[in-house]
């Protein structure tokens, strides 16, 4: 909620570029990255840098700005949320929330100026994408607009959706339905559409979503931390939803390392029970490749190793994996998930280009990154980054207090993995 203040955008650049060799590292070729609503003074040097990084890596971006406008403290009116907090208190979060306001239509201008100056169209590395934080946090209006402009620009659209159980009582609270039916209701759903976590669903929110070709991006790792528990990627995959994978950033995911994911993502969806749904390796492995393509808007160039699609490959040391032993009959996706190690990864190559080559990045020297990265932030706080520090410590209280009221969902769980009886 609170970010941004006390950063330049040559710590966007370098923290972008770090966090793109350890995805090379891991094997990952190209990213969905979801920027967070910056100081509107700051935004176009942020989005610059942030693209920069990427690049200078080689890696393919599908890049976003998300747009909160509303509930963007608690999952209530800011001014009535507010009004309530101590004088001083109330007074540092409104010019926190001034500085990152922005109105809907310079955010649709914002847009279309980085879709301008990025967007490289087929062939190219970057994509542009729409993206309403959740639904929550903006009005149905902004959705509709939204819905409207991906259309004229022929671009996807990502969201938040249903990643605690309190948006989706947040759904039950204002439309008397959940966010993913009142969604269905604007006609908001739909191809173009993906949504990360979507963790508290119903039966019926999956139902909608296969009908609709909506995608769903799956961050096991995130959802865990944040005790927002588990996604329940079995059904719907059984319903056909394209089910993706994803890392959700060193901001969640201290390694960003994709081979780890797989791993647990693979182990996480295995129901107790003989006759239960067990994710194969085979299905993590498409969640991370072919499945991920799709709302990248590079899905008609990336995702198979097949002719006509761009030579994106990730070459792993064999050897390393066999050690000490591996029988021949073992699946070789199989053994990639179980011993495979973002330290195996050898070679990384990109449209044809190698990235990364004995496990070092081509493009870009990492020492040299690492060592601003290491002067940078070995410096004192600076006085914005503190404010906002000691802001969010003096307000979680208030915060904590607000949702004592609401409770975590009881309904029967989709996945039922031991039990007192």
């Amino acid at each position: 909620m609170l970010s941004g203040w006390g950063r330049r955008p040559q710590d966007h650049y370098l923290m972008t570029a770090y966090t793109a060799i350890q995805m090379l590292e891991s094997g990952t070729t190209t990213v969905m990255y979801n920027h967070t609503q910056t100081p509107v003074s700051g935004l176009e040097d942020d989005v610059a840098e942030v693209i920069r990084g990427f690049s200078d890596t080689g890696m393919r971006t599908a890049f976003s700005v998300y747009f909160r406008e509303r509930n963007r403290v608690v999952y209530a009116d800011d001014h009535e949320f507010i009004s309530g907090l101590p004088r001083d208190l109330a007074q540092g979060l409104n010019r926190y929330l001034a500085a990152v306001d922005m109105p809907a239509s310079d955010y649709f201008a914002s847009f279309r100026d980085i879709h301008d100056k990025y967007e490289t169209g087929p062939g190219g590395k970057v994509r542009v994408l729409l993206s309403p934080a959740n639904v929550q946090w903006v009005s149905d209006d902004f959705l509709q607009q939204t819905k409207e402009l991906a259309t004229q620009y022929q671009t996807g659209i990502h969201m938040h959706l249903v990643e605690s159980a309190y948006q989706k009582e947040y759904g039950y609270r204002h439309w008397n339905k959940t966010p993913v039916a009142h969604l269905n209701d604007l006609g908001f759903l739909g191809p173009e559409l993906s949504c990360a976590h979507a963790v508290w669903l119903t039966d019926q929110d999956i139902e909608l979503l296969a009908q609709t070709q909506t995608t769903v991006c799956h961050n096991a790792s995130s959802n865990l931390r944040l005790k927002n528990g588990i996604a329940p990627v079995n059904s719907m995959l059984a319903a056909g939803v394209n089910v993706t994978m994803g890392t959700d950033s060193t901001a969640l995911n201290d390694d960003d390392d994709m081979l780890q994911e797989m791993r647990l993502v693979s182990k996480l969806h295995r129901q107790p029970g003989v006759g239960q749904p067990a994710l194969t390796s085979q299905n993590s492995l498409a969640m991370a490749t072919v499945n991920a393509a799709r709302p990248t808007g590079f899905d008609q160039e990336i995702g198979v190793l097949e002719q006509g699609y761009r030579a994106d490959m990730v070459l792993l040391d064999l050897r390393k994996i066999e050690e000490p032993y591996l029988d021949a009959n073992i699946d070789p996706v199989d053994a990639l998930l179980y011993r495979g190690k973002g330290s195996q990864v050898d070679t990384v190559i990109i449209d044809g280009e190698v990235v990364l080559r004995d496990g070092r990045p081509t493009k870009i020297d990492k020492d040299e990154i690492v060592r601003e990265l290491k002067e940078r932030f070995s410096a004192p706080l600076d006085p914005q980054t503190r404010e906002v520090r000691a802001l969010v410590a003096e307000l979680l209280p208030y915060v904590e207090k607000f949702y004592q009221t609401w409770r975590p969902d009881q309904g029967e769980p989709h996945y039922r993995m031991n039990s007192r009886a």
